[in-house]
């Protein structure tokens, strides 16, 4: 083989993840802008209304506190904190750089992509009954969002080695990523289609970022893609 075709093929091996991280965002923003419009119309909005209305009449003091513990687990503190550990961690245990920019931009695309939506769609934010402080438009739900990717990408890395009990750990870190998005709606920072909305972009952009990483070539230790 030439060095030209080599590095040809290095340069194409190169470009494909990227290019798939490309589509999958293209793919996610034609997807859930046009729902976001959807689930903006009065018809939806009031079904959305009910299901907080009826979270209201549920209300007690200990379950407010817990309902706030679980949106800290979705919310920028927590969620930096939780990437910085797990990123040092990775690259402890996998010598490889690759793991570690996967939970960063995995984190970084979901919050960008969430704001982008939220930017297009400009959906209000509910305006009753509400228990947080929130700033900015409601679909999706950012905490949803990042919840679903962090403990989503957690997941992925965990359960790459392991020959069983991956279901439970995928089980739990889908729990955790949905109480943190009931959590959000129970708080009356958002609508529940706004949370969906949230879960859907943050499992999808993980889902995308851990099949584009596990395809790069590695430089680090003559490695190539993974499968």
């Amino acid at each position: 083989m030439s060095d030209r075709t080599a590095v040809g093929r290095s340069q194409a091996a190169s470009a494909s993840p990227l290019i798939s991280v490309v589509a999958g965002a293209a793919l996610l923003i034609a997807v859930l802008w046009p729902l976001g419009e959807l689930v903006s119309s009065a018809a939806i909005t009031q079904v959305d209304r009910e299901v907080i209305q009826q979270s209201v009449e549920i209300r007690v003091p200990l379950l407010n506190s817990l309902m706030h513990f679980l949106t800290f687990l979705g919310g920028t503190l927590f969620v930096t904190l939780a990437l910085g550990g797990a990123a040092v961690l990775v690259f402890l245990v996998e010598r490889q750089k690759r793991w570690p920019v996967f939970l960063a931009w995995t984190i970084v695309g979901s919050v960008g992509l969430d704001n982008l939506i939220k930017m297009l769609v400009d959906r209000p934010r509910p305006d009753f009954h509400r228990l947080t402080d929130v700033t900015g438009s409601a679909f999706p739900s950012g905490h949803s969002s990042a919840a679903a990717a962090l403990f989503l990408a957690l997941a992925f890395l965990l359960t790459r080695r392991m020959n069983g009990g991956r279901a439970w750990v995928w089980g739990v870190a889908a729990l955790l990523a949905c109480l943190v998005a009931v959590s959000r709606v129970y708080l009356g920072a958002h609508w529940p289609t706004d949370v969906i909305g949230g879960l859907v972009l943050g499992g999808c952009w993980t889902g995308v970022m851990a099949k584009a990483t596990a395809a790069w070539p590695s430089r680090e230790g003559g490695e190539g893609p993974e499968g």
